[in-house]
């Protein structure tokens, strides 16, 4: 041995060694010992090989008997669930325009061709890149994802495909167990043997899951980046691909970086599949992506969702809600809605921005909540708000439908809807009502009742001391004006001579009324007075179906509704509103129209006529009424047109001062100014009309009786001229409306009317005045009057048509002369100083023909002066 050692050192070739020869005795005991040895080994191998056997054997009856339950399991689920995804049920306005969603899942489905192949092809690359080779379940796939695991030391790529993924989700297999491994698996075989990769891939985008409240690949794309699904781009898609796995911690908004980094892993894998080349890669990872801010999947008014998801659970019950896939039509006008709400917003920024508002804001509030919310528990709630509110709500005359709802400021403050749960005093709102009552007792817009002041205790009003006061004329400086027209009174919204004509109509038939009109009434209140000044609580929504009796001579809608129908996901109506008018009429046709006359003269001379002078109302036909609540806690304005009524109400929800002298046409009418002139735009006003056969007549201003030719009155202007100005003005009655004395106050001694005489121009004028049967004086000859008979001597009338002059100042009377208020036909004046001419009137039978015995010549040559 130490030779071969030495050999090697020295470098020479070692010498082979000869194998020991065995001696010729030895060789059998040399065999036995091998043949022991290959025997000892055969045996031991297959000691081994057979306990391989058995064990696989019992591995394999113990594998069948463990998989056959989990493979019977997965062959009993139905397939059709696939097909069936929670769809959100959309909300539409009247013209077609989605309001918002209803959904336990919000999910839009769309078809494989509407979603780009930028985000399938980066939705591939990062959860199932073997997706059309594996059968349903990639082994290599498997093998891979824990290549990448060891190698970056965390779990990059999933293991499951994505038809596993699919079936995990479809069928709530979510608990991490083997078991649930293994089903998912033969399920994910079962499913891939059903359907086509196209159907299992469409399946997939539809149901995922993205964070955020989004349901598929549509709702996605567009809560995150404001995008169709099939406008993605491969930035966007990689973005959108990388939140699956983890859709809360990797949401592009909520966590942008890490967002952005996932969205690169996912951009790098699509270009290793050759999805992408590498400069658009690189590109792409350079580039960012700006998600829009998240909006509320409610739409912008919390309040009509809620109101509509409300109706739908009520028609159609719970359950089919949840399933959804309902389109919802509603009468919203979606334009109206938006401008109520930001009109609302805004004007009731601007009254809590009043140095005289002493509550708190909804800004201190919003401050409050927000630092309440940093430090609360979950069990924690932050108080409700006591802030100002209002509330808007604009109904269809004819048919109730709600066209636009405001139930609050802030829905997500409260979701208190005001217009339905909501129930305040509506002030002098209500007095339209009296004085419908009142005409339609006989009373009529002429008939004159006393603006003096009235002992407090009468009202039970502010105290039971001193005189009550006058709010309801929207101003401080009110004058008491002594006699005026009922027409006045309403139009300046007089608060003693509205009492006064309640009480002679009673209590008890203005409360008839008014509840026939769908106003509520409870407890002993509406026994007093106090209710002829709005002192009954009330809401938005019986206030203005109340109203629309106006525009509707003396009927009124049913009931509100919003929804306007409902269909199925296949398109089939299967729900429309029942659409009726009540059947009997509140008030005629004849007090209708009184009603609306007057409160269209509140916005010439009244208290809404700031509307026009201040708010931008614009010139369209409209009549309304403010509503002051006493001591300032409630304000209202209700109008309507031809086509729509509109309420709106400011207040607190318990009883509060807004400010000091909070008039509501300070606070409410310049929202609802805007509000109508929106509405105009779509729902074209048309004149309120008077019934066909109501009766014309003229009244005395002052007196409130049938005119006479001596109502006139001198005016002084400012520059100390004077004129004669007609105090009358044109009224239209119901037949048979009793008017028996001329007017007192310019006529002399009262004189009864044995019997008014219709003329021929359609008024009624007293007999006295000149006699039916009176002929009619006429030229013998042709007489030379010019051209146009300028001094009216072939068609002579019997007074001055000039216009309606209320009782104010002089100078305000003959500043209103061009007003024309009441459509009056006006004198043509004869000299410099304004005074008109009274014109004749010939008072005809319908069968008398007057002859027209006039010559018309061409004007005289004018007279040359040196």
């Amino acid at each position: 041995m130490s030779d071969d050692f030495e050999t090697i050192g020295s470098g020479e070739k070692p010498r082979e060694t000869e194998s020991p020869v065995v001696p010729a005795d030895d060789r059998p005991k040399y065999r036995t010992k091998r043949v022991r040895r290959f025997m000892f080994w055969t045996k031991f191998l297959g000691f081994f090989l057979i306990l391989f056997l058995v064990a696989g054997i019992i591995g394999g009856v113990g594998a069948f008997f463990y998989a056959k339950p989990r493979y019977e399991l997965a062959q009993s689920f139905n397939l059709d669930e696939l097909k069936k995804i929670e769809i959100a049920s959309r909300i539409f306005d009247r013209n077609g325009i989605e309001l918002g969603r209803i959904f336990v899942q919000n999910r839009r489905p769309v078809t494989l061709d509407e979603v780009s192949n930028n985000f399938i092809n980066a939705l591939l690359a990062a959860e199932d890149s073997r997706f059309y080779q594996h059968k349903g379940v990639d082994l290599i796939g498997v093998t891979r994802a824990l290549y990448y695991a060891v190698r970056s030391k965390e779990l990059n790529q999933g293991a499951s495909t994505i038809t596993q993924q699919l079936a995990r989700q479809t069928f709530e297999l979510k608990d991490q167990t083997i078991s649930r491994k293994v089903t998912e698996m033969f399920l994910a075989s079962r499913i891939e043997r059903e359907f086509s990769k196209q159907q299992i891939l469409e399946f997939y985008l539809n149901r995922i899951y993205f964070g955020s409240g989004y349901y598929g690949i549509a709702s996605a794309a567009e809560g995150y980046l404001g995008k169709d699904p099939s406008r993605l781009t491969p930035v966007e898609g990689a973005t959108l691909a990388a939140t699956v796995p983890n859709p809360y911690h990797r949401s592009p908004r909520s966590f942008p970086e890490t967002s952005m980094r996932w969205r690169n892993h996912v951009l790098t894998r699509m270009a290793e599949e050759g999805f992408i080349d590498e400069d658009t890669k690189d590109r792409a990872i350079k580039s960012k992506v700006v998600t829009i801010p998240r909006g509320n999947i409610t739409g912008k008014s919390a309040y009509v969702y809620e109101k509509v998801r409300q109706e739908v659970i009520d028609l159609l019950g719970k359950e089919a809600v949840s399933k959804g896939g309902f389109q919802i039509h509603t009468t919203i006008d979606s334009e109206i809605q938006n401008i109520a709400e930001s009109q609302l917003k805004d004007q009731l920024d601007k009254i809590e921005e009043r140095p005289d508002f002493a509550h708190p804001t909804r800004a201190q509030y919003k401050a409050k909540k927000a630092a309440f919310r940093e430090s609360a528990t979950p069990d924690q709630t932050f108080p409700a708000p006591t802030y100002l509110q209002g509330a808007v709500l604009m109904l269809d005359n004819r048919t109730g439908a709600i066209i636009a709802s405001v139930g609050g400021r802030d829905f997500s403050d409260s979701m208190f809807d005001r217009t339905t749960q909501g129930r305040r005093p509506i002030g002098t709102a209500f007095k339209p009502f009296v004085y419908a009552t009142a005409f339609e007792a006989g009373y009529f817009p002429g008939t004159l009742v006393d603006d003096i002041p009235m002992d407090a205790r009468k009202v039970m009003i502010g105290g039971t001391t001193g005189i009550l006061g006058e709010w309801g004329p929207e101003s401080l400086e009110n004058k008491y004006e002594n006699r005026i027209t009922a027409r006045r009174a309403l139009a300046k919204s007089k608060n003693s001579a509205s009492v006064r004509l309640g009480q002679k109509v009673g209590n008890s038939k203005v409360v008839d009324l008014a509840t026939k009109a769908g106003m509520k009434f409870a407890g002993d209140l509406q026994k007093f007075n106090a209710t002829f000044l709005g002192r009954n609580p009330t809401s938005l929504d019986e206030l203005c179906l109340a109203y629309t009796i106006f525009p509707n001579s003396g009927r009124r809608p049913d009931k509100s509704f919003i929804i306007s129908n409902i269909k199925d996901s296949s398109g089939k109506v299967i729900y429309s509103p029942q659409i009726s008018m009540k059947a009997d009429r509140v008030i005629d046709r004849y007090t209708a129209y009184q009603i609306s006359s007057i409160l269209n003269d509140s916005f010439a001379y009244g208290t809404a006529k700031k509307a026009r002078e201040k708010y931008g109302l614009e010139e369209f036909p409209v009549a309304g009424k403010t509503g002051t609540e006493y001591d300032f806690t409630d304000n209202w304005f209700v109008g309507y047109t031809s086509e729509v009524t509109c309420v709106v109400w400011s207040g607190f929800d318990s009883t509060k001062t807004i400010f000091p002298e909070a008039f509501s046409s300070d606070t409410v009418l310049p929202v609802w100014s805007q509000v109508m002139n929106a509405a105009a735009q779509t729902f074209e006003p048309k004149p309120f009309l008077p019934p066909a056969d109501a009766e014309q007549a003229e009244i005395c201003l002052k007196s409130g009786e049938l005119a006479s030719d001596r109502c006139y009155e001198t005016v002084t202007k400012a520059n100390g001229i004077t004129s004669q100005v007609r105090t009358t003005y044109i009224e239209f009655l119901r037949p048979g409306t009793g008017i028996e004395t001329v007017c007192v106050l310019h006529g002399g001694k009262r004189r009864n009317l044995s019997q008014p005489q219709l003329t021929s121009d359609g008024l009624i004028r007293p007999q006295i005045v000149v006699a039916a049967t009176a002929e009619p004086v006429l030229p013998i000859a042709p007489t030379i009057i010019g051209t146009g008979d300028p001094y009216n001597s072939i068609s002579p009338v019997i007074r001055a048509r000039v216009a309606v002059v209320p009782a104010e100042s002089a100078e305000q009377e003959a500043d209103r002369l061009e007003a024309d208020e009441n459509n009056a036909i006006r004198a043509t004046p004869v000299d410099n100083n304004g005074i008109p001419v009274a014109r004749p009137a010939i008072i005809a039978t319908p069968e008398e023909e007057i002859p027209e015995n006039r010559v018309a010549l061409p004007p005289p040559e004018p007279i040359q002066f040196e």
